[in-house]
């Protein structure tokens, strides 16, 4: 072990990942950086640096966090103008007058050996969950006249609510640097949560016995619900994403039926 996480999280967002959070921190052979740190997204410009500084003292434990905006990081040859919202003015310009790595690649190239998983949720209910949780936020700070309805987002702004469920275009672009890429599921996680955080003590390789607090289901999301026409869309945008996914991972589950 050496500077720096010794493993990292990388999505997907709105998939159960702050609850898994809090089921590593609790475990004593891990230290567990803070909440998103997004280093490899939104604070590249403070160096490596700062980014191992927020890792030490970890002793003989494993260190790491989960940041699940580095999943849809682009690409090296991805256009920069092409990948943020045109909505967010301030995120647009940040993105665009700062360092804006690949997330992938810089984690490969700087970390040889790291454990890098993600957490798979049904896209259309992820796309659906995340919408929510935008509009709840521009609520909580006065802005509700800004919210659109989903059906709008989804289209004028689509790569930003889209792509997080791209899952076998992303899944394939994460695998050609990580071949043992570790997939968890958050079906596995609803149905059985502490058979599923074993499975991903025994992917880091710390000792699965451990009991953590499961604590309550913060992956229970609060939101209206899907009317039908709008799931019909989302399960036929996603649909060949997912049957890749499927076939990239071996298991097949009734998301889109």
């Amino acid at each position: 072990m050496g500077d720096g996480p010794d493993f990292i999280g990388v999505g997907v967002q709105k998939s159960g990942t702050t609850w898994v959070a809090k089921r590593l921190a609790e475990h004593p052979q891990i230290l567990l950086g803070k909440k998103e740190i997004s280093f490899f997204t939104h604070e590249f410009h403070r160096g490596y640096g700062w980014y191992n500084a927020l890792f030490a003292g970890k002793g003989g434990r494993l260190a790491g966090e989960i940041s699940p905006n580095y999943f849809i990081s682009p690409r090296p040859d991805e256009p920069r103008l092409e990948h943020y919202p045109r909505w967010s003015l301030q995120s647009w310009w940040k993105h665009l007058t700062r360092p804006f790595p690949s997330a992938r690649d810089e984690i490969r190239r700087t970390y040889p050996g790291i454990k890098v998983f993600a957490v798979f949720r049904n896209p259309v209910d992820r796309a659906w969950s995340q919408y929510w949780m935008w509009a709840e936020r521009r609520e909580r700070v006065g802005k509700r006249r800004l919210v659109v309805p989903f059906e709008r987002m989804f289209r004028d702004n689509g790569r930003w609510i889209q792509d997080y469920g791209r899952y076998g275009t992303w899944l394939k672009h994460w695998r050609e640097a990580f071949p043992d890429f570790g997939v968890f599921l958050y079906d596995d996680l609803v149905a059985d949560p502490a058979a599923f955080i074993r499975s991903i003590y025994r992917f880091l390789g710390v000792e699965e016995t451990f009991e953590p607090t499961l604590g309550r289901r913060e992956f229970a999301g609060q939101y209206e619900a899907m009317d039908p026409a709008t799931r019909a869309m989302l399960a036929d945008f996603y649909r060949g994403e997912v049957g890749e996914f499927f076939r990239l991972i071996g298991r097949e589950l009734p998301w889109l039926d």
